[in-house]
């Protein structure tokens, strides 16, 4: 089970640029199962509804804590999830890709 916090780590996408590789995984997401995305989505709620709770009780100007929190929360632990689940299915989205390309 290997985590990947970018894209350009992932050896497959190697030979794509950025944007090709955002597309790419926009595909293979869009192949996840549905209980894929279901596990992927509890994760993301149990990461973010923390963070959001303690800005409604917040007043002053440590309501920024929270928003760190949320952005540390995304790059460390929500995109390397997002990646993880998606790379399963990166070689057919990588065929997919060449065939809207080629069209």
């Amino acid at each position: 089970m290997k985590f990947y916090f970018s894209s350009n780590q992932i050896e497959a996408l190697q030979a794509f640029n950025l944007h090709d590789r955002k597309q790419i995984i926009d595909i293979a997401g869009n192949k996840i199962k549905p209980t894929q995305k279901f596990v992927l989505n509890l994760i993301k709620l149990a990461i973010l509804i923390p963070p959001f709770m303690m800005l409604a009780k917040v007043d002053s100007w440590m309501f920024i804590l929270p928003l760190i929190f949320v952005m540390v929360g995304y790059f460390i632990v929500l995109r390397p999830f997002s990646l993880y689940f998606a790379n399963q299915y990166i070689d057919k989205a990588i065929r997919d890709f060449k065939r809207q390309q080629q069209a």
